[in-house]
């Protein structure tokens, strides 16, 4: 007995199936990703302007004490005290 076998173009179609949903996770995981990236930038960028150790507000230097007056001092050297 002699079978015949035809085809109805069903692989034809699994295989564009397949494409098909290969293209369309692809796309959702882009644009998953997209969404996360764009959440944590916009974390960061309110991160950094809320926080008091920012860039954008840093803490100035101490003032002096008095800066009206003026410190005397000595040099020393080897053979002894030498007033400058």
């Amino acid at each position: 007995m002699l079978i015949t076998y035809r085809s109805s173009g069903w692989r034809a179609l699994l295989g564009l199936a397949a494409v098909l949903t290969a293209g369309v996770f692809a796309v959702v995981a882009a644009v998953a990703l997209v969404i996360i990236a764009a959440t944590l930038g916009v974390v960061r960028f309110v991160a950094r302007a809320v926080s008091p150790m920012s860039r954008r507000h840093p803490t100035p230097p101490p003032p002096t004490p008095w800066p009206q007056e003026t410190i005397e001092t000595t040099a020393v050297n080897p053979q002894g005290i030498r007033r400058i």
